[in-house]
């Protein structure tokens, strides 16, 4: 039983060696850069010592790898699509502005009331205006798709995001 697990796992490392050996002779520079690290990396002289770490951080890596994996789902989950939404921004914290859909942007501008804006046209008279912006990212008469970030919003004092969406669906 082990001879033949001893042979598949030669089988697969000449295979591997053979790959790399071949990726060396192709002229595609991100694979011999990548060959180049590995053939660095398995030259190495290696002590039975660094072998134990090595073998010991694996199975630490390997025993976390469930709860890690939950995690990210978890985390995920509770995560908005497009980032933090700005009415919960803490005290100048900058936060993104995301088109609420896909148009076409028909100002860029500044007003006493609602300070630097961005209004966007979404065909069939349904439009969407971002006011009180700290930066804006986009320019008049360009194409903006749904969750672009268009614009970014610094919570400051008072100051308060403003939003108008009409006849959106």
């Amino acid at each position: 039983m082990w001879k033949t697990k001893l042979w598949k796992q030669a089988g697969i490392c000449l295979i591997i060696v053979l790959t790399f050996a071949l990726a060396q002779n192709v002229k595609i520079p991100q694979l011999n850069k990548g060959s180049e690290t590995v053939v660095a990396y398995l030259s190495k002289n290696y002590t039975a010592g660094d072998v134990m770490v090595f073998a010991k951080n694996s199975v630490q890596a390997v025993v976390r790898a469930p709860a890690t994996v939950t995690n990210a789902i978890l985390s995920s989950k509770e995560a908005s699509e497009y980032g933090t939404p700005i009415d919960d921004a803490k005290e100048g914290q900058t936060v993104s502005v995301y088109a609420v859909e896909a148009g076409t942007v028909s100002a860029v501008g500044e007003n006493d009331k609602i300070g630097k804006f961005v209004k966007i046209l979404h065909g069939d008279e349904a439009e969407s205006i971002y006011g009180n912006c700290s930066e804006i990212y986009v320019k008049e008469m360009k194409r903006v798709k749904k969750g672009q970030i268009i614009a970014s919003f610094t919570k400051k004092g008072d100051l308060e995001f403003y939003h108008s969406m009409k006849d959106l669906k």
